[in-house]
């Protein structure tokens, strides 16, 4: 995984401009957005001179107020301070008068501008779809972009023509596109967490990497209470995961019992049904089947409460103190080569499989407010983001400051300076994942730039693959805003701090009788998860 990643998993891309931003295509049509002060001239409306008004470096500069949301971790403070950005005003003679806010004080901050009637032209890097996309489209604060695409984004229009799956994923009900998209086309995001399980405890204690659900339990139990990794204390713990974490926690252990436990919405497909993973009965299983290794000491009892940071100071104790761990790759845990993958545990009823994922394709990447008065050079300005050398270097820096342009036409990364950790190193050059670019799936196939943490995250998922039989909800589809509103009310049920995570922890700690069980579906109901399923159905189905 790149260094953004490192960020949270975070994230990504920076810049380059190709000619073949100038190549503008169709005549002004009665109903294009207003013409840019930028655009003056000739207006006799044909296809040539329509490229000479807009093309780069413009005749006169151009100004846009752009407010964008910086990563917590990025010290910098006007995105005009990277190389790559000065480079781009250099190239198109657009100034960016830059509002930087940090990711954490998103929606704070968007609420308030929209509600103050003072808009910026544009906002970078927001990732807000959902209901809040929605419902600043239907009240007339975002600009319809797809006129400006066709007409002023060659870069975009050729990706949507190869990957119609990128278009589809942030064209809304109405037909209309109101937010630019980030993809970074990786096959691993489709399943990112891995079980890895520490081979050198195994052959101490005399047991072979498991196979089943009953073979990990025997192997924790031979785990426990040991002092395998010689350091003279009781510091062991058989198993830890992050409670409901898609990257590092361990609902993919769900799915040996015949369902898909997503942490965000707990739904999946199965023969053509959205179903609710705490209604099966594959759930009472392996609700009771956690409750068995937390009873008995050997899942981490802060499983429920530690925090990333605490977790991540598990993986990289100064000596190995986990048995197993969940992490997307093994060398970042501690002797991370004793590691082994754990994956595709045959449960007790001969069930096998993982959690999947959607593509790590994301909307809300940049939005045009009602405020714009200058569509046509915004879209065109954008429109280099998403140039492919442009959008490695919004991920890792410059061309020869972040990355090494290879004879063959890949790239590499430039080495971190001594002193300074990756995550400071990216950030020093580039936004990463708080910016508009595509890094598509060609990228992975034809190994055009791939780190050396990305390569193990693709063999972990090599292994994983053949185990995806399950569908997870495709949260790449745009709802109605009517039916935004009406899911938001679920999050009683399926919030962070809702009823089924609520129950999970209540379950794992004290378990599940039968009454318990019976208590619990006449809860989910409660609740309205038949009205959760019959939304989703509607679009998940067609």
């Amino acid at each position: 995984m790149n260094k953004w990643l490192k960020v949270t998993l975070v994230f990504l891309l920076a810049f380059s401009v190709l000619a073949a931003c100038s190549k503008e295509n169709n005549a002004k049509s009665e109903d294009e957005p207003t013409k840019s002060p930028a655009s003056t001239g000739n207006e006799s409306g044909t296809e040539g001179d329509e490229k000479d008004k807009l093309a780069f470096p413009l005749a006169e500069t151009a100004e846009l107020d752009i407010l964008a949301f910086k990563a917590s971790s990025s010290k910098v403070n006007d995105y005009n301070e990277y190389e790559l950005y000065k480079n781009l005003e250099k190239e198109t003679n657009v100034h960016i008068n830059w509002t930087l806010v940090d990711e954490m004080s998103k929606m704070e901050k968007l609420n308030l501008i929209f509600s103050s009637g003072e808009y910026p032209d544009a906002i970078y890097g927001s990732m807000v779809g959902g209901i809040d996309l929605s419902n600043w489209a239907n009240q007339g604060l975002l600009l319809p972009l797809n006129e400006l695409i066709e007409k002023h984004a060659p870069n975009l229009k050729k990706l949507f023509e190869e990957y119609p799956e990128y278009k589809k994923a942030i064209t809304h009900a109405d037909g209309n596109i109101y937010a630019l998209p980030k993809a970074v086309d990786a096959p691993f995001y489709r399943a990112p967490d891995t079980m890895w399980i520490n081979k050198k405890w195994l052959d101490a204690v005399g047991r072979a990497v498991p196979t089943t659900t009953d073979e990990l339990y025997e192997a924790l139990k031979a785990f426990q209470g040991k002092d395998l990794n010689g350091n003279g204390k009781k510091d062991e713990i058989p198993m830890s995961f992050m409670f409901n974490s898609n990257w590092i926690g361990g609902n993919s252990l769900a799915s040996s019992f015949g369902i898909m436990d997503h942490q965000w919405n707990h739904s999946y497909i199965k023969d053509g049904k959205v179903l609710f993973a705490p209604q099966q009965e594959g759930y009472k299983d392996y609700v009771r089947y956690m409750n068995k290794l937390y009873s008995e000491g050997l899942l981490d009892q802060e499983m429920i409460t530690q925090t990333s940071a605490i977790y991540h100071a598990k993986l990289q104790n100064e000596v190995p103190i986990l048995g197993v761990a969940s992490y997307p790759i093994a060398s970042t845990l501690t002797n991370g080569d004793e590691y082994v993958p754990l994956l595709g545990l045959k449960g007790p009823n001969g069930d096998i499989g993982w959690k999947q994922e959607n593509p790590g394709i994301w909307s809300g990447a940049f939005m045009m407010t009602s405020s714009n008065k200058n569509p046509e050079i915004t879209m065109k300005w954008v429109d280099t983001h998403y140039d492919f050398e442009m959008s490695l270097e919004i991920q890792e820096g410059p061309v020869g400051i972040g990355l090494k342009k290879l004879a063959d036409g890949t790239y590499e990364d430039m080495p971190t300076p001594d002193g300074m950790d990756n995550m400071t190193f990216n950030f020093s050059l580039a936004p990463g994942f708080n910016a508009p670019n595509i890094i598509p799936s060609k990228n992975y196939s034809d190994g055009i730039f791939i780190t050396p943490r990305e390569k193990e995250e693709l063999a972990a998922y090599k292994l994983k693959e053949p185990l995806l039989t399950l569908q997870g909800l495709n949260t790449l589809l745009i709802y109605e805003a009517d039916d935004y509103e009406a899911l938001s009310v679920f999050e009683d049920m399926n919030g962070p701090n809702g009823y089924v995570n609520s129950s999970f922890a209540d379950f794992l700690m004290k378990g599940l009788t039968d009454e318990k069980w019976e208590k619990h579906l006449e809860q989910l109901k409660k609740l309205g998860v038949d009205t959760f399923l019959e939304i989703h159905s509607k679009y998940q189905l067609k």
